[in-house]
């Protein structure tokens, strides 16, 4: 092997570990309430509908970015705009920490998710060298389970640090390590910035509306409603197994660590999968993990409090957390030779998720 070909390795392999810190960090800041929002919702004196609401205020964040943050990493670079997001995220996170009234902290959070959907459009575009067609689902669900990944971090390290400092200063956790991420891919701008291509040429205005008119029928309803379970699943869990079950902080903490491993073999695993038997029809993988979420989620429900649920915490990891890299395979096949603005919108449904 070359010395030039190990270098692009290499480099391709540091562009990814970078990106999926970024969602990693990115994750950690908008996760961070769900493993302590029983304290949350103590100290705010909100209802438990107002605490759906901060989630609701994140992801509808990450909403209205999107597709911006498509046209901003064509104007300003991959990058650039990714240093910039995470910059932001660690600004508004500590604003939201600090906020003294209920309706600041709602907007900072808002802002959070605004600064979080600008880092999945300019990651996408700095790993797509990374990958072929043989390997695309692998190195996209490996980037992604950052964001499994800062769950699990957000679920091991903040009930603890809630109890210890308070939930306010907890969030400053995430904080420093949005921080750090910056500084990292400034560091690192050579590297990542070889490892994006040359852009794709405009196709024509009636192709782009075709596919986008596809999207919104099949692969945007599909992951809508997927992504609609993953959230709702992650930021109610800590209060269910709480109030439901019984459970303490630190275990409820836990049971969200165990279902981001979960996702997170799953992300990489059910990838593993669609690229070996599904890669002609993404689909069948697709479908089958939300018949096994629907199962643990069932589990989950009717199953009485003891060691039953662990399995069904797992399972529900795997799936309804896992099926992210494939979904975004499939929406990569379909828009690999568009530009970044149009991919962002493809992504919506994705940055909906984490």
């Amino acid at each position: 092997m070359t010395a030039t070909a190990m270098h692009g390795r290499g480099g391709a392999a540091s562009a990814v570990a970078i990106s999926g810190g970024a969602l990693m960090m990115g994750a950690y800041a908008t996760l961070s309430i769900a493993p302590i929002g029983p304290l949350v919702r103590d100290d705010l004196g909100i209802s438990l509908a107002a605490f759906g609401l901060i989630t609701t205020a994140i992801f509808g964040g990450a909403a209205v970015a999107s597709t911006p943050s498509g046209h901003l990493t064509d104007r300003l670079g991959a990058v650039r705009l990714l240093a910039f997001a995470m910059i932001a995220v660690a600004v508004t996170e500590a604003v939201a920490a600090l906020s003294p009234f209920v309706w600041l902290f709602f907007a900072a959070m808002f802002a959070v998710g605004l600064a979080y959907g600008c880092i999945t459009p300019p990651t996408n575009v700095i790993v797509r060298g990374a990958a072929d067609g043989s390997n695309q689902g692998v190195v996209m669900s490996v980037k992604q389970t950052g964001v499994t990944l800062g769950g699990l971090i957000a679920g091991l390290t903040l009930p603890g640090l809630a109890h210890q400092l308070g939930w306010r200063e907890a969030l400053f956790a995430p904080v420093v390590g949005a921080l750090v991420v910056a500084v990292l891919v400034v560091a690192t701008r050579g590297n990542l910035n070889r490892q994006i291509g040359p852009r794709s040429p405009h196709h024509d205005i009636a192709t782009r509306i075709s596919i986008r008119f596809t999207w919104r029928l099949g692969v945007g309803g599909f992951g809508f409603l997927m992504a609609g379970v993953q959230q709702g699943f992650m930021a109610y869990t800590a209060l269910f197994l709480t109030e439901a079950h019984g459970y303490r902080l630190g275990v409820a903490g836990v049971s969200f660590a165990v279902m981001m491993v979960g996702g997170t073999v799953g992300r990489i695993g059910w990838a593993v999968v669609s690229d070996r038997w599904f890669a002609a029809n993404r689909w069948t993988g697709l479908l089958l993990t939300s018949l096994i979420a629907a199962v643990g989620l069932l589990g989950m429900a009717v199953l009485p409090t003891g060691p039953l649920l662990w399995p069904c915490f797992v399972l529900v990891g795997l799936t309804s957390i896992g099926w992210n890299g494939v979904f975004l395979a499939l929406v990569a096949n379909r828009s690999e030779e568009h530009t970044s603005e149009l991919q962002s919108r493809q992504y919506l449904v994705c940055r909906l998720l984490l």
